[in-house]
This record gives C-alpha cells, sequence and structure tokens, in this order.
C-alpha cells in the first residue's frame, strides 16, 4: 500500500466518514415523501453536466402529482445549485451531496469528500439520504485468511482491517504420543497416523468451504508446530485455489485465539498493510515509552491536549470508544439556547427524541441542533494544525482495549518532553 493510499484510507477520515453516515441514516424526509436528494459525483466528471442535470431534474419536478413534495424537491436542488456555485472541482475522489427537507421541517445540507473514489455516477431521491454507496467505501477490501494447524486442535479466522474473526475452532479426535494399554507400539502408531490423515482432511474440507466460498479471502497465512504444518499441507484434499493463496508458513506453539494471536506477530511482514498491525505497532509504541520512563508518552484528555497546543506532540492515539459530542440545541421559536452531550453511538436515538421534545422556554416543538462538536474531530484539528497525526484505534483487539479501559481512550506519543507549566 502506498503512503498516498494509506493517507486516503487514513483511520480518522474513516472514523469521520463512518459516523457522517450515522447522521446521514437518522434523517427522514419531512413528510415521508421521495424528496431527499443523493447525488453521488465521480471524480473527473464535468460539474457544468451535473447542473445541467440538476436543473432538468428541477422542471421535471413540477410534473409530480403531490404538490408538497415536488416543492421540496426543487427547494433542495436550488440549495446544491446555489453551493455548487462555489465548487470549481468535484476533487481527486469525487463528491457526495446529500439534501433535503428533514423530519425537523429543516432543509440540511451535506457534503462528503470520500477517502476512496466515488465509483458511481447517481441522482436519486428517496425518503432517506442513500449511503450504501458511502459505506462500501468503509469496508476494507482486503481480507487474509489465518489457520493453525495443529494434531490436537485447528482454528480458522479471517483478518480484515483491524477486526479478527474466528470462524472455526474445533479439537481433533487424533490420540497423543502416550500407548493405550494392550496395544502393541506400531498397531497404535498406525491408528494415530490414519486418525491424523482423517483430520488434516477435515480441516482441508472446511477451509476450501469456508475460503472459497462462505468468506473469500485474499491471501492465506498457515501456522502451527512444523511437523504438522508440513503434513497438513500435503493433503491432496486442500483445493489448489487455496494452495495457491498460501503466502506465509510459521512456526506457532499455541493453539485457538491464543495460536492466532501468536500468528498475527509472526506475520507482520505479510500483514503490515493491516489497521490491526499498525495500531498494535503504534501502542506498543506507547507502551514502550511508558515502560522506560522516556518522557515521551502522556495519556488523559486534558494532558494530551496541552501537549498538541504546545507542538509537542508526534501522534494522537484515541480510542473508537471516546464517542463524546457536544450539541448546542436550540428553539426556532424563540430564543432558547442549550448544550447536551451524547455519546456518538447515541447520536441517532437521540436525534429521534429531540424531534419529540418542547421547548422548556415556549413549549414549541421546534427544537433543533445548531451545531455539534465531536471530541475526536476537535483532536484532530488541533493535531492538523501543530503538524501531529492522530490515529483511531480500534477496540477489536487487546491493545486497542487497553488503550480505553487502563488510559481513559486517549493517549499520545511525543516528539519532546513535555512539562506542564
Amino acid at each position: 500500500m502506498t503512503q498516498q493510499k494509506e493517507k486516503k484510507r487514513s483511520s480518522f477520515e474513516l472514523y469521520k466518514l463512518k459516523h457522517e453516515i450515522e447522521k446521514l441514516e437518522s434523517r427522514r424526509s419531512f413528510n415521508m415523501s421521495t424528496s431527499l436528494i443523493s447525488l453521488y459525483i465521480p471524480p473527473g466528471t464535468r460539474l457544468p453536466d451535473i447542473t445541467s442535470q440538476l436543473k432538468d431534474e428541477y422542471g421535471t419536478a413540477t410534473n409530480i402529482k403531490d404538490k408538497n413534495t415536488g416543492k421540496a424537491i426543487q427547494s433542495a436542488i436550488s440549495s446544491i445549485l446555489s453551493r455548487m456555485k462555489n465548487i470549481t472541482d468535484p476533487g481527486e475522489n469525487g463528491l457526495v451531496i446529500f439534501c433535503g427537507i428533514t423530519q425537523n421541517n429543516k432543509m440540511e445540507y451535506f457534503a462528503i469528500e470520500p477517502p476512496e473514489p466515488v465509483s458511481i455516477k447517481l441522482y436519486r431521491c428517496d425518503y432517506v439520504f442513500l449511503v450504501d454507496h458511502l459505506r462500501e467505501i468503509l469496508e476494507t477490501k482486503n481480507r487474509y485468511g489465518l489457520v493453525i494447524i495443529a494434531r490436537g486442535a485447528s482454528t480458522i479466522a479471517t483478518v480484515q482491517g483491524s477486526k479478527i474473526d474466528i470462524l472455526w475452532d474445533e479439537d481433533s479426535y487424533v490420540p497423543g504420543k502416550h500407548r493405550m494399554g494392550g496395544q502393541s507400539a506400531q498397531r497404535f502408531m498406525r491408528a494415530r497416523e490414519e486418525a491424523a490423515k482423517q483430520w488434516y482432511s477435515k480441516i482441508a474440507r472446511t477451509m476450501n468451504e469456508i475460503y472459497l466460498e462462505s468468506t473469500p479471502v485474499e491471501a492465506i497465512i498457515v501456522g502451527g508446530p512444523a511437523l504438522s504444518k508440513t503434513e497438513f499441507l500435503e493433503s491432496k484434499e486442500i483445493d489448489y485455489r487455496i494452495k495457491e493463496k498460501i503466502i506465509g508458513i510459521y512456526d506457532v506453539g499455541y493453539e485457538g485465539i491464543q495460536g492466532i494471536k501468536e500468528l498475527v506477530e509472526r506475520a507482520e511482514d505479510q500483514l503490515s498493510d493491516f489497521e490491526l498491525v499498525k495500531e498494535r505497532k503504534l501502542m506498543q509504541r506507547f507502551m514502550e515509552h511508558l515502560g522506560r520512563d522516556t518522557g515521551l508518552a502522556t495519556y488523559g484528555e486534558q494532558f494530551v491536549k496541552k501537549a498538541l497546543e504546545s507542538g509537542a506532540v508526534e501522534t494522537v492515539l484515541v480510542s473508537e470508544e471516546v464517542d463524546r459530542v457536544t450539541l448546542e440545541i436550540k428553539c426556532e421559536n424563540c430564543d432558547y439556547t442549550t448544550e447536551e452531550i451524547v455519546k456518538t453511538k447515541d447520536y441517532n436515538d437521540f436525534v429521534k427524541e429531540l424531534s419529540d421534545r418542547n421547548c422548556p422556554k415556549c413549549g414549541s416543538p421546534r427544537m433543533y441542533i445548531e451545531n455539534e462538536n465531536d471530541l475526536i474531530n476537535e483532536l484532530d484539528d488541533i493535531a492538523e494544525e501543530t503538524g501531529a497525526t492522530l490515529e483511531v484505534i480500534s477496540t477489536d483487539h487487546d491493545d486497542g482495549a487497553i488503550l480505553y479501559n487502563t488510559f481513559g481512550g486517549i493517549a499520545a506519543i511525543l516528539r519532546y518532553k513535555f512539562y506542564e507549566s
């Protein structure tokens, strides 16, 4: 993966896109009519062509039987056209625009520059915003298979992004090396070897089914004791397409999920493009500085903010579970204003609850969100101003869980020692 590609798919950009999608999914048209516009503009598109199309759609909207719907569509198109006057180019990845009168009877406009190129050209009116194509960008395209092979047990898993999924984990029926009572050594050995062959055949069939049918992978990495791996890979029941996908074989001493984790560590060279490996390396650097007391690591929201503002931070590590959004709530009917803090995962539920809330000052049901400030966005803004990098760390792995549970979800690796004044 090139450095440019990494920039496009930075952990912060993907985090930001994820939460933009969640907000969009909470929106409905004001009267449940097909009046919300979703507009996907691929890179290289001539904007005058888009403008011309929108003007045609504006004229078409006059023919809609429901006059309220037609007027709502025309209002949304007018809003988009007025903003497009300031856009000279859709950008290297294109542009996605969502616009319409939502359930709070307010015209809302969202313009998203995705971290990867828009692959379709689309204009669509519906009672919801169409975000499926944006969701595809969130999905890490590369998925690797991870397999632990041992006579005693086998585990089949995948790694995608920062997440490991265990798809099959089973103990075998292969006898151990000890002799069973009354059996000759040669007879017992033959039975043991036959049981091992049957066990390897079962693993091969399971791998074929999982990696070629139910959960296809780009490549496969195999781990386990040396003898077990060699015996297994000689199995004729392994589909040739599976064998072609095997790009790494490593000695691993553990079985089960512990073995999978060890395999990931051994195969860091093969998995270097995956968020999982990048995040673990960052956390290990942070922990190493803490352990050696170098003075180049700090944690906690206030400490990290002060270090950021001073320019002392090289990399900010923020857990994806740090999901705090500060919302400025206003009443459309009077001058009432308040501020509330919600978790980003509860954002959609809050929007629905707000639509049913009356103003405590005048009793009007027209309460709306005027401004919002996501804590991670705020930290990224400061990081960008000071030349630092912000990385959003998943809690799908142990190191990410440590960041959230032990260090409060916010930490930093410093350029130089920073002491609070």
